[in-house]
């Protein structure tokens, strides 16, 4: 599966699809001080909520989202992107996939 661009929410979707398991996972990686950290979560919502909350609780840096596979989903630009969408309470990213 190729690498994705910053805001293909599109190509996203299409991977996430043609995941074969019942559930793909996602996972958020980011920095507390130093030290490169990883959370596993269910859909790139959830990801995208979590990230929210860590980064205004000014504990950590949110860096990208990947799946399981190592494939980035989302760069940084594109995550902060999906956090400000986040929090000014605008549809979350399923909805958009799902256009």
């Amino acid at each position: 599966m190729p690498d994705f661009l910053a805001n293909d929410f599109g190509a996203i979707a299409r991977a996430m699809r043609r995941k074969t398991s019942a559930s793909p996972k996602v996972v958020l990686h980011f920095r507390y001080l130093l030290t490169s950290l990883t959370s596993e979560y269910e859909s790139v919502d959830a990801a995208i909520a979590e990230a929210f909350e860590l980064w205004t609780d000014l504990r950590t840096d949110p860096e990208h989202i990947t799946a399981a596979d190592g494939t980035v989903l989302m760069g940084r630009d594109a995550l902060i992107e999906a956090m400000t969408r986040y929090a000014e309470g605008m549809p979350g990213l399923s909805n958009a996939l799902e256009c």
